[in-house]
């Protein structure tokens, strides 16, 4: 039994993916650390017009995850062996029962700054997480 530590590094496709893919590599590499890079499609944030159909919309968007993270393993991790992830669900619940069902140590996640008293609140999806992670959260600011 190794006890490599785990890392699941959340990440959407927002262009501030990269700084939290490149903070999350950093601690792996200092961890010595197995990584997984893990997006979610957030179903409940569809509204289709009725041109798209939601399993049609969830495959685009799986599609765009999949695309995104190859953009990340190519100019974050490179050689470095990572696993991804892309799940579709409630993006706080499926974070947790991911990390969870891989035995990970970490949770890797960016929150958008926002200004005002929203910045208060890190994000429902953050918050949440860190509310029921039973595992540590390493929160990476990011200025949107």
């Amino acid at each position: 039994m190794d006890n490599m530590k785990k890392i699941v590094i959340a990440v959407d496709n927002d262009p501030t993916s990269e700084k939290v893919a490149l903070n999350g590599f950093q601690l792996g590499l200092q961890l010595n650390a197995e990584i997984a890079l893990l997006s979610v499609v957030d179903l409940t944030m569809l509204i289709t017009e009725g041109a798209v159909s939601t399993k049609e919309f969830a495959d685009l968007a799986i599609n765009d995850y999949k695309k995104n993270q190859q953009m990340l393993v190519d100019t974050v991790f490179k050689e470095y062996k990572i696993k991804t992830f892309v799940e579709e669900g409630i993006p706080y619940e499926v974070i947790l029962n991911v990390a969870k069902e891989w035995n990970a140590d970490i949770i890797v996640l960016g929150t958008h700054g926002r200004t005002g008293i929203s910045h208060l609140i890190m994000g429902s999806v953050a918050e949440k997480i860190v509310r029921h992670s039973k595992i540590p959260v390493y929160i990476i600011p990011i200025r949107s």
